[in-house]
């Protein structure tokens, strides 16, 4: 069995309500955990690609990324053998159109909610540093 890492790459989506009212994109997945939409890379794309192409797989929503935010490593259980998981975070902006969760993958759930909500909502430590991050940096680029 090969040790090689698992490679996926994601986003901390935001977008602005009507209202004016920052809004952060995340998903419930098939354990009924929140978190940030996410997956693996395809053969031959590089992180940002695939951040992209799963939030719209998992959400619908098609976004822009403005900057890489960091890298999450961690190990996971599957097939019988832990392995490490790097999960590549960006920076990624859209519309606030409503997201539309990908059943068929295992996404519950996807929604806007305010920042407060994301961090007290997110299951992992480590994935609500990655939108701790972001919103330091949101903040320092001002309103819409």
């Amino acid at each position: 069995m090969s040790n090689r890492t698992i490679r996926a790459a994601g986003g901390v989506v935001y977008s602005y309500a009507p209202d004016g009212s920052l809004q952060l994109l995340l998903i419930c997945d098939r354990y009924k955990t929140w978190t940030l939409p996410k997956g693996h890379l395809e053969p031959g794309e590089d992180d940002e690609t695939a951040a992209i192409r799963e939030i719209v797989e998992e959400t619908g929503i098609t976004c822009v990324v403005e900057r890489p935010l960091s890298r999450v490593r961690y190990p996971i259980y599957k097939r019988g053998v832990w392995r490490d998981k790097e999960v590549a975070y960006f920076l990624a902006r859209a519309p606030y159109d409503p997201p539309t969760p990908a059943i068929d993958e295992g996404i519950i759930q996807a929604t806007w909610v305010s920042p407060e909500t994301a961090l007290t909502t997110l299951a992992y430590a480590q994935v609500r540093e990655v939108v701790r991050r972001a919103l330091a940096i949101i903040k320092t680029q001002g309103e819409p």
